[in-house]
Order: structure tokens, then sequence, then C-alpha cells
């Protein structure tokens, strides 16, 4: 099982940012779901993620601003890619 999973997801920043969330893909690598972001029907295009520091994600997670190739990221984009670490349960049995 991987250590981390790459979170792509559709981000409106709101009032309430928690329905302005579409969350697009779960992948093992940062490149999967970046290509997922290129392909996607609305948002996809010659995207490139840019590590960033940003408050998305849990305390310590990587994250990246995903935008048009050439232009400059932006907090206030509306792609992103989360590194998150998984954890996983122990079964006491």
């Amino acid at each position: 099982m991987a250590d981390s999973v790459y979170i792509a997801e559709v981000i409106w920043f709101s009032d309430n940012p928690v329905d302005g969330r579409n969350r697009i893909a779960v992948c093992r690598d940062l490149d999967a779901a970046l290509n997922i972001l290129r392909g996607h029907d609305i948002h996809g295009g010659d995207l490139v993620a840019t590590e960033t520091t940003s408050a998305l994600g849990t305390k310590g997670a990587r994250t990246w601003a995903v935008h048009e190739r050439g232009e400059e990221p932006s907090d206030e984009g509306w792609l992103w890619i989360t590194e998150e670490p998984v954890i996983e349960e122990l079964n006491r049995g």
C-alpha cells in the first residue's frame, strides 16, 4: 500500500468551504492526479502543479496549486492537489 495519496480537488473559496470542495480523484502519485485534472472535461488543459504553502489538508500535508502552463499559481485558484499520509488501521484480533 502507498504511504501517501494525492487528492485532486476543485475548490471554490467562499463562506462555506465544505460546500465548495469537489474531489475529482484520489491517486497513488502526483503525476496521476495531475493527469486526471489535465483530462477533465471542464477543468482540463495544459496544466502544471506548483508546490505551495496552503491551509489545505492536514498539518504537514504537501499542497500543489494547479494552473495553466505559463501562468503564475494563485492561492485563489480552483485546482489543487494535496498529499495526505495513509494511516493503516491495525487489526487487533
